[in-house]
């Protein structure tokens, strides 16, 4: 192995990088690492753990982000907040990327970034051997190098204030993308779940425009109709799609299902 070499790479920042059409799931009510299989065979490219709307472990999340990455699916994580105590544990367990929610000036993506990445980015610490690395014990510059060009730093925007500062922050170093937080932002902009309003557009327009500038991509959440999602990618949102998180997944297959069955029953 080289200086440069790792055997892992993020899968999702490659597809990204390539302009190919990415599918991630949503985690909220799993709590084994059988969804990672699930999500594989599903034909997912990637699991974003959501830790500010479940009551998931931190081990627990690092359990399954540990086996996405040995299954080549990127595992994310959105945080409840900027805490180093967390978010550095996390991305030693296993996550690949740090969803930072709220995010709604420079100030916050620059702190976010700083626990994110090893120096000379930032000053996240060197705690060993990590499943990025497969668990080698290389030299501590190559685990940095390593772990930086490979870790994923996402600041998620929720409100009409954060689309204000979206240009400042998608200017931070080492923010790689915009994350719209598409029902929330559309509550703070009192027209709750109008996904395709004009003043909706409006603020993707211009989130799209800031990542654009600045050499960054702009992600879609909470949007799981895909033709609403092609409206903001042929606007230039990221081809990276969560269609819905495992629960609610998990119901609709479980009601047509149901139907199907009832139907027959009723013939």
């Amino acid at each position: 192995m080289t200086n440069t070499e790792n055997p892992i790479k993020n899968q999702l920042k490659l597809r990204l990088a390539a302009g190919d059409v990415s599918l991630v799931m949503r985690i909220k009510m799993s709590r084994t690492v059988e969804i990672v299989g699930i999500a594989q065979a599903a034909g997912y490219h990637g699991i974003y753990i959501d830790m500010q709307h479940n009551t998931m472990s931190l081990d627990t999340a690092s359990q399954i982000c540990s086996a996405a990455v040995f299954a080549g699916i990127t595992p994310l994580v959105r945080v409840p907040e900027i805490a180093p105590t967390m978010i550095g544990r996390l991305l030693d367990g296993g996550a690949l990327g740090i969803i930072v929610p709220d995010v709604i000036s420079a100030d916050m993506a620059r702190e976010a970034v700083n626990l994110c990445r090893m120096p000379p980015f930032g000053d996240r610490s060197i705690g060993g051997p990590i499943p990025l690395t497969g668990y080698q014990p290389l030299p501590g510059a190559q685990i940095s190098q390593i772990v930086n060009d490979e870790t994923m730093v996402l600041a998620q925007l929720e409100s009409g204030d954060a689309i204000d500062q979206a240009e400042a922050i998608a200017a931070v170093d080492g923010i790689d993308a915009l994350f719209i937080g598409s029902s929330d932002l559309t509550l703070s902009l009192g027209i709750p779940g109008q996904f395709t309003h004009e003043k909706t557009q409006d603020c993707f327009k211009r989130a799209i425009d800031a990542a654009h500038k600045n050499g960054k991509h702009m992600f879609i959440g909470g949007i799981a109709d895909p033709e609403i999602a092609r409206i903001y990618v042929e606007m230039g949102a990221a081809p990276c799609f969560f269609p819905g998180a495992d629960s609610q997944l998990l119901l609709k297959a479980a009601k047509e299902a149901g139907a199907a069955f009832n139907a027959l029953a009723k013939k």
